[in-house]
């Protein structure tokens, strides 16, 4: 399972992609149970197979190289992701709720990722440098995705920041829930959501409120 290319284009390869038919979307759904039940070394086609009950030339049709099924997994993974964040942040007008409310959704996400968390705890050698030293794809993806979000509240003059800061800004947050999410053990309240957003709370939304424009804090 490979992270190949800048952050811009994993984002659009994961946007782009085509919603998988009906069998695409089982054998899918198949591969994600059999990588989180035993993992990635020892994930094979044939078992695969066996578990969405098709054969292994049928798999191979829709899925010629074991690499091939391994990246549509997560692509397939990383879309869900961006729909369901998209989603949260699309139902809040206020940018300190967007971003209370869709940091909330991606430290639950994330945390609770059980593909992930299996290979954190069993095979961190094939997760762990994609996440940290080989981190940059990921870290550029999450950071332009954010970025998006900030210049889209930044044209619609509900924050007041400097271009030049934006992606800094952004990076902040990516490497802050990356940190959560690699290192679970915290003293930060961060065990149930009602904790989460009170964290939230107390230290994001008065940052967000600083950023709004000048008529705003008046209004406020």
């Amino acid at each position: 399972m490979t992270v190949d290319g800048t952050g811009e284009d994993l984002l659009r390869r994961a946007r782009a992609s085509e919603l998988p038919d009906e069998g695409s979307e089982r054998i899918l759904g198949a591969a994600l149970e059999q990588a989180e039940d035993f993992g990635l070394r020892r994930f094979t086609i044939d078992d695969v197979a066996r578990r969405v009950g098709l054969s292994r030339v049928t798999i191979y049709r829709y899925f010629p190289k074991k690499d091939q099924l391994l990246n549509a997994l997560l692509m397939h993974e990383l879309r869900r992701f961006l729909t369901k964040v998209d989603e949260v942040v699309a139902k809040h007008p206020r940018p300190e709720d967007k971003l209370v409310e869709g940091l909330l959704f991606c430290l639950g996400f994330l945390r609770g990722h059980r593909l992930l968390n299996r290979l954190l705890r069993t095979e961190p050698e094939l997760i762990l440098p994609h996440l940290t030293t080989q981190a940059g794809g990921v870290v550029a993806a999450a950071r332009a995705w954010i970025a998006g979000l900030i210049r889209a509240e930044i044209a619609a003059d509900h924050l007041d920041l400097p271009d030049r800061d934006v992606d800094s800004a952004a990076e902040l947050l990516v490497r802050v829930v990356l940190s959560l999410v690699l290192t679970p053990e915290t003293v930060l309240p961060l065990d149930s959501p009602a904790e989460r957003r009170r964290l939230a709370e107390l230290y994001l939304t008065p940052i967000v409120r600083a950023l709004r424009p000048h008529r705003d804090h008046a209004g406020s």
